[in-house]
Formats: structure tokens, C-alpha cells, sequence
């Protein structure tokens, strides 16, 4: 069977339609991500007693199992003792898999970042009276950002990539699009070609934002 160029321009509009579907998944799961990898690394840099162990378990449960099976285990594993998950729809438990799973490596890329400012300065703010608090704003967030951004937009293109698993629980983003039209007309080979192609534009321009981030990090210091 050749390559039909013809199924392949009228597949990919069909493709394209459902990018919003997948782009809802991964802005809301980005979002709580970086909110859940924040908390986790604070947690970590000072060593929070009592919760330190605890997310310790955590990330390495989360960074030690597939994302597939997690996927599975809260959806259908975790539905049976929950009422809530039970009567949560598929979108929005991919996106709670997602963002505790990206979390996790979120929080690990965001505990090196702040490691990696120099001791010195600290020591330096402390002996001028600075709290914690006023340390963590003033010297330490402004250098740590610069350091994680490119860890953080490796997190966030494996969670774009990881969206494609949404099909999985019956959700009709771009691979749910690309399974029915499979199904119906067997030219995967077009088929999947369109939803690379997809992928690939997303990622591609998300490239930017991250190099206009970068930019505009590296002026302000």
C-alpha cells in the first residue's frame, strides 16, 4: 500500500481539529505541575520535616513506575474506593495523572536549580538580616529560574508527548482522532504521519517560547 498524498491532506484538518482537546490537557496539567513541583522542591531544598520523607516516596513511586500504569491504576484502580474519581470524566483524570506525574520530575529540575546557587550569597544575605523568606525571593528564585528553564521545557514537551496516552481512557483528542479514523479506513500510515506532523508543529513553536524565555532571562541578569 503507497503513501496516498490525497487521504493524507484530507486526514489532517480532521487531525488538527482535535488539538484543542490535547493543548486543554496539557495547559491544565503544566499549570499544577510547576504548582505541585514548586511545593515539592521547597519541600526538598529546606528538608520540611515530616513532609520531606514523605515526597521523597513520592517522586521516586512516581519516577520509578510507567506513566501508563499510573494512568490505569488511578482511573480504574483508584475509581473503585473513590466516589470522585468514579464520576470524573476521562479529560480531566489524564490531566491529574499528567500533572502529578510531571510534577514529580518538575520538582526534581526546580530542587536543582535552587542547589544551584551559590552558598556564599546565601551566608551573605543572612549576615544582612535577610529571612528566609526575603532570601528565597530576592537571590535565590531570580538565578534558579534562569537555571531551570530548560529542564522545565524538557518536563513540558514530555508532557505534551504524554497527552497521546489520553486515547487510552477514550478521549478524542489528536490520537483518539487518528485511532477512529484508523479504524474506519486502515491507512495508518497517513494517518500516523498526520498526528506526527501535529506534534512536531507544537513542539516545534513551543521551542520559541522557550528561546524568547531565555532571552529575556538572560537581559534581566
Amino acid at each position: 500500500m503507497n503513501f496516498d498524498a490525497g487521504y493524507f491532506i484530507e486526514i489532517l484538518p480532521r487531525i488538527f481539529s482535535k488539538l484543542n482537546v490535547t493543548l486543554e490537557i496539557t495547559v491544565t496539567a503544566t499549570v499544577f505541575a510547576l504548582i505541585i513541583g514548586v511545593i515539592i522542591a521547597v519541600i526538598a531544598y529546606y528538608k520540611i520535616k515530616i513532609f520531606y520523607p514523605i515526597t521523597r516516596g513520592y517522586v521516586s513511586l512516581i519516577r520509578g513506575t510507567p506513566i501508563v500504569a499510573q494512568l490505569y491504576f488511578f482511573y480504574y484502580g483508584l475509581a473503585i474506593y473513590s466516589v470522585t474519581i468514579r464520576n470524573m470524566v476521562p479529560v480531566t483524570a489524564v490531566a491529574v495523572v499528567l500533572s502529578l506525574n510531571v510534577g514529580a520530575f518538575m520538582s526534581e529540575s526546580i530542587r536543582a536549580a535552587l542547589m544551584s546557587v551559590d552558598e556564599g550569597q546565601k551566608e551573605a544575605a543572612y549576615s544582612l538580616g535577610m529571612t528566609n523568606l526575603q532570601l528565597m525571593r530576592r537571590i535565590i528564585l531570580p538565578q534558579a529560574v534562569r537555571v531551570a528553564l530548560p529542564p522545565l521545557f524538557n518536563d513540558m514537551i514530555n508532557l505534551i508527548k504524554s497527552s497521546s496516552l489520553a486515547f487510552m481512557l477514550g478521549v478524542a483528542d489528536v490520537m483518539g482522532a487518528a485511532r477512529m479514523a484508523g479504524a474506519r479506513s486502515f491507512r495508518y500510515f497517513e494517518i500516523y504521519a498526520a498526528v506526527m506532523l501535529v506534534y512536531w508543529v507544537i513542539i516545534f513553536l513551543f521551542g520559541f517560547v522557550h528561546k524568547y524565555l531565555e532571552k529575556k532571562c538572560q537581559a534581566a541578569y
